[in-house]
């Protein structure tokens, strides 16, 4: 039997948003610089140097374990140039270190809501996560939608498709251009499949990369980055950091006024 008070403190949807950070532009573009990255925790020794480093000169960042009332606060809560929104998940019950996802940028935005997941993972019986934030355009008046996903991992399909419904209501009233970002634990292939029909019934296309050929994941790829309404300049993998059980992901777009 569990015990109560061993569990994390969950949070619920009618938790706010946690801002940190300050954002140094009016608007985003004509390019965009993105990083993607599930950081575990933000708990290996090299992790603030290479975090550092990897978003000096990204004007968008979409981070999944992402934790706060820890070590790395200040990368966020001092940073004079991004913009922060965090949404929780859970606190733990020791540390009180509050999980979930974080999404930087060098534009406020406009909007900011978050769903969490229909369903817990089993045992911690902590949610998943959706953050969505909208972000004003240079040049124009479309806007541009950004969602930073961490899919439920642990859960039959049926439990991991009503993730995706939350993903299809976000995406639906939105016309414009699209980021869709994160770790989607696309861990068989029927997950993937299941997420992919999602982005291909909302218009967007797969931002392919080359990736390294052996993975801890069961063997499978889980983090991808999905867009709609901009140019593709460049997306990569990079296998080379240590400092997570995840290979960031580099990503450069164009939007081209219409």
């Amino acid at each position: 039997m569990i015990r109560r008070h061993l569990l994390p403190h969950c949070y619920t949807a009618d938790d706010e948003l946690q801002q940190l950070g300050t954002a140094v532009q009016p608007v985003l573009g004509p390019f965009i610089r993105c990083l993607v990255w599930n950081i575990l925790k933000a708990k290996r020794p090299s992790w603030s140097v290479d975090f550092q480093a990897l978003i000096a000169d990204r004007d968008l960042a979409l981070l999944q374990e992402a934790v706060f009332n820890a070590p790395s606060d200040a990368l966020f809560t001092e940073n004079e140039r991004l913009g922060w929104i965090m949404a929780r998940s859970f606190r733990h019950p020791r540390t009180h270190v509050e999980h979930g996802v974080k999404t930087g940028c060098v534009v406020t935005p406009l909007e900011q809501h978050f769903y969490l997941s229909p369903h817990s993972e089993p045992v911690s019986q902590t949610q998943k996560l959706l953050l969505t934030t909208l972000y004003p355009l240079e040049g124009e008046d479309e806007c541009l939608l950004v969602l930073n996903m961490h899919a439920i991992n642990f859960v039959s399909v049926h439990k991991y498709v009503e993730q995706l419904d939350q993903l299809r209501v976000a995406l639906q009233p939105h016309s414009g251009p699209v980021i869709l970002a994160g770790d989607f634990n696309t861990w068989n292939p029927s997950r993937l499949s299941l997420f992919q029909e999602v982005a291909a019934n909302a218009g967007l296309t797969e931002a392919v990369m080359q990736r390294q050929s052996r993975l801890a994941h069961l063997n499978q790829h889980l983090d991808h980055v999905f867009y709609r309404g901009l140019e593709l300049h460049s997306v990569e993998s990079l296998k080379n950091y240590n400092s997570s059980d995840h290979a960031p992901i580099t990503a450069t777009f164009e939007r081209i006024p219409r």
